[in-house]
């Protein structure tokens, strides 16, 4: 009796990440086309911005996706569920199948890295792409690593945090990018939607870190891995680097599947659910 309840109890929660990944993914590709439109029509031929909806219907579609990723947040808050805020207890997936997506998703992020170094010598900024490149790669291992190293009961704090620093490092490294790129530039619609896509992701991943650190804060790290994932889709719409736009898909991807291992490993506080997912 008890095995066919903790049975039903692991599908619905798959149910339940299996809807937020695609809600998820519905917000970032929503965002992509009211990105794409706002840069086809709000921008002239000079790229200066022209008064137009978008430019109220973009900023309005980030809080309306915040807004319905915080509901899922008081939905499980209602239902007294919570993430475990040990590491193995938030990040643990025994599924193989979840394994391969997450080595997937670190290759993509790595090849986008390795992608964007051979692009170094043609900026002014040559060695900030080199450093983002090599963060990207070790992101690309580090993060996948990360989360196999939750399916072991021995462990040791210290390689837990050093893993879980590039993806930290590589967003705050292209928030400097984004800075002395645009130092001049005084249309802030051309780069303003990323910066405070990088900043979300840079925060999504510092909280994840914070379980390997012994400071987690489970509900921030499932809010920002919802929403850092569905803005770094958005900005696929923008025009860069081919290896930047690798590395923000497969940021994404890696924040969808972080997200999913913390929704399968959410547990009853105490009393009786209300509603099933």
């Amino acid at each position: 009796m008890q095995e066919k309840k903790q049975d039903k109890q692991r599908i619905m929660l798959l149910k339940k990440a299996l809807e937020i990944t695609l809600y998820i993914a519905g917000a970032g590709a929503f965002g992509v086309f009211l990105r794409w439109l706002q840069v086809m029509i709000a921008f002239d031929e000079l790229g200066l911005v022209d008064p137009s909806a978008f430019n109220f219907l973009v900023p309005a579609f980030v809080i309306a996706a915040a807004i319905v990723f915080y509901r899922f947040l008081e939905k499980d808050k209602r239902l007294r569920r919570s993430v475990p805020e040990d590491f193995v207890g938030a990040l643990r997936n025994d599924y193989r199948i979840f394994s391969i997506a997450c080595w997937l998703a670190g290759f993509v992020l790595a090849l986008g890295g390795l992608s964007l170094f051979g692009k170094a010598e043609t900026s002014k900024l040559a060695n900030l792409i080199r450093l983002m490149s090599l963060l990207a790669v070790l992101s690309g291992v580090s993060a996948p690593l990360l989360l196999e190293l939750a399916h072991r009961e021995e462990r040791r704090p210290l390689p837990l945090c050093l893993l879980s620093l590039p993806p930290v490092a590589l967003n705050a490294a292209w928030v400097v990018y984004l800075y002395r790129a645009n130092s001049i530039n005084s249309v802030l619609w051309s780069y303003v939607p990323e910066l405070a896509s990088i900043a979300v992701t840079m925060f999504a991943f510092a909280r994840i870190a914070g379980f390997a650190f012994g400071s987690p804060k489970p509900d921030r790290a499932r809010f920002d891995a919802m929403l850092g994932g569905s803005l770094c889709l958005m900005c696929l719409a923008d025009d860069r680097y081919t290896g930047m736009q690798l590395m923000l898909l497969g940021m994404s991807l890696l924040l969808m599947l972080y997200n999913w291992a913390m929704v399968c490993n959410l547990r009853e506080d105490g009393g009786e659910e209300t509603e099933t997912a």
